[in-house]
Formats: structure tokens, sequence, C-alpha cells
């Protein structure tokens, strides 16, 4: 008698099978993912509102001091007997309530922005750059914000660089932060969701005009572009 080795015969129908049930996993991946990060920017969105909520909370308070401080304020200006240093003291309060008040609108008007923006760039932006007089001479104070659109998910990371150029006499010269910083700083780390406040005192040479401030971001991230602006040497306060 002749036997012969059987075949296995693979059923068109089982592979087909296999197939669907692939495609149909991919396809539950690529939703689950969707979900996923559209999560994520209204858990940003949502996070920005609160900060809005607390800064609005801020404000309140600070206008109810500020109506404090000038009631007392009228109370000392109509009675005979001044006393001066407490009237400056008073003033003094009221200038900081007021001060406190337009830097948070300031900020709150900043994060309006983002939370209404429709900016799909992937990317670090700079904004607000500031710079006020510090407590020596030829001493500043600068104040910057970096941020990225809420949709981009992943934390932005990197480090930021500044310069300041200016003229030593009638030469052109441009003095990085390691040269104009006691700490001899050579930059600064950046790590932020959505966005990062950054300030620092800077000290210039007594021969030097400086005309300009380089802000150069250059983040880790791969999607990421580097930004290198420049902003006018304008001193506020």
């Amino acid at each position: 008698m002749k036997y012969s080795t059987p075949r296995i015969v693979q059923h068109q129908g089982g592979r087909l099978l296999r197939w669907i049930l692939i495609v149909l996993l991919m396809c539950i991946v690529a939703v689950a993912s969707y979900y996923i990060t559209r999560q994520q920017i209204v858990l940003g969105a949502q996070e920005m509102q609160a900060v809005i909520r607390l800064q609005k909370e801020r404000i309140a308070e600070l206008e109810q001091n500020r109506y404090e401080a000038e009631e007392k304020l009228a109370k000392m200006e109509r009675t005979s007997l001044i006393d001066r240093e407490a009237m400056r003291l008073v003033k003094e309060e009221l200038a900081n309530f007021q001060e406190e008040r337009a830097q948070l609108d300031e900020e709150m008007i900043f994060l309006r922005s983002m939370v209404s923006a429709k900016d799909e760039r992937e990317g670090v932006q700079v904004h607000r750059f500031s710079l006020k007089s510090g407590t020596s001479e030829h001493e500043y104070r600068f104040r910057f914000t970096v941020s990225q659109a809420i949709n981009n998910g992943e934390p932005a990371t990197g480090w930021v660089f500044l310069a300041v150029d200016g003229l030593r006499g009638s030469e052109p010269v441009w003095l990085p932060l390691r040269e104009i910083t006691e700490e001899s700083t050579e930059r600064i780390k950046m790590r932020f969701n959505h966005f990062q406040d950054i300030e620092g005192v800077i000290k210039l040479p007594e021969d030097f005009k400086p005309l300009k401030v380089i802000v150069e971001v250059k983040p880790s991230n791969k999607n990421m572009s580097e930004v290198k602006q420049r902003f006018d040497w304008v001193v506020k306060g």
C-alpha cells in the first residue's frame, strides 16, 4: 500500500480574518491616540482658565485694598494733625497696589490670548520682553515669556541665551549673558508645558551703550525650531 504525506491547507478565510483584526486594532489605536491628545489639549485649556480665575480673584482683592488705602489717605488729608510719614507709607502702598494690578491685567490678557488662540505652529515664541532699572547704576532687570501652543502636547525643553548689542566708543560690541551677570551665567534652562516667565539681572560696563537685546531659544525637542528675536533697548521704570 502506498502512503502519501498529507498537505496542510491554509484556508483563505482565516488569513482574511487575521488581516481584518489587524486593521481593526490599528483603527482602535488611532482613535484612542486622538482622544488622548484631545484630552491633553482640553486639560491644558482648563488649567489656563483656572489661572485666569485666580487672577480675577486677586484683582478684586487689590481693588478692595486700593479703595481702603484711598479712604485712609483722604482721612489723613482732612485731619489737622497730618502724619507725613504715615501718608508717605499709604501712598507707597497704593502705588504698589496699582503696579500689581497693571501686571495682573497684562498677565490675564496674555493667558486669554493663549486659551483662545488657534495657533497650529509647532515651536516656541517669545513675548512681553521688558527692561527695568535695577538697584544700582548700570544694573537692569529683564523679563520675558516663552510659550508654545496649547495643542503642542509635549513639554518644551531646552535653553535660552541672551546677549546685548551696543557700542563701546564707536566700535560695535556684543556682550553675552556670561559677561553681564554676577554669576557668569552661560544660559537659562527652559522647561514648560504652556509658558514660562524668565527674568534676571544684568550689569553693563560703564563705557558701553546698549542698543539691542538678543533672545535666542534653542529647544531640545526635535519638532521645534530655534527662535531668535531682537528687542530695542527701552528701559521702563
